[in-house]
């Protein structure tokens, strides 16, 4: 009851956040593509393996990528450690409602993106609020079956694998590329 309440006052603060942001979706290419923006659950290494194919995807066509990763625990182990492309911010860098508030989540809102995805699977609102409140000029997450459209391209899995995301992600930009190529 009381996680629920605090949940609809994080929404309801992410939606008045929203509201004084103006976002106006452009259609961005792989072939357009200069920088991409990652957000995830690191739930456990599996998590982490799956990000690390796509970011190496995107790595390859040359295009700079930016992953955070939200760990929903105090403590960090060691499987958590930043690297050049990755970070990671964990419960104590959230507010009460759970509004990501340090210098990496300060820096990742602050930079522009030419793509971001989501790749949550189980919606949190860290990673939900990350992604909503970038500088992204096209955003691509999941949908959660709660009516909410707040990406520019939303998957309905069949799957809930992150594996099978990633893989659906990969071919439908690369149909958007190649349907868009001039």
């Amino acid at each position: 009851m009381l996680n629920q309440l605090k949940l609809n006052i994080s929404n309801f603060l992410l939606r008045r956040h929203l509201s004084k942001k103006k976002h106006c979706p452009k259609l961005i290419t792989l072939s357009e593509a200069k920088k991409v923006a990652l957000v995830f659950d690191a739930e456990d290494l599996d998590s982490i393996t799956e990000v690390k194919f796509l970011l190496k995807y995107f790595l390859k066509l040359n295009i700079d990528v930016y992953v955070l990763g939200f760990i929903n625990s105090v403590k960090k182990d060691n499987n958590f450690i930043s690297t050049l492309h990755i970070n990671y911010f964990n419960s104590k860098d959230v507010s009460f409602f759970g509004i990501p508030n340090n210098l990496k989540t300060n820096s990742f809102l602050r930079n522009k993106f030419d793509l971001l995805i989501n790749l949550s699977l189980k919606n949190s609102f860290p990673v939900k609020y990350m992604s909503l409140m970038s500088n992204a000029h096209f955003k691509i997450g999941m949908s959660y079956n709660n009516n909410d459209i707040d990406y520019d391209l939303i998957f309905k899995l069949k799957i809930k694998s992150l594996n099978y995301f990633i893989k659906n992600i990969i071919h439908y930009l690369e149909i958007i590329n190649h349907n868009n190529e001039k």
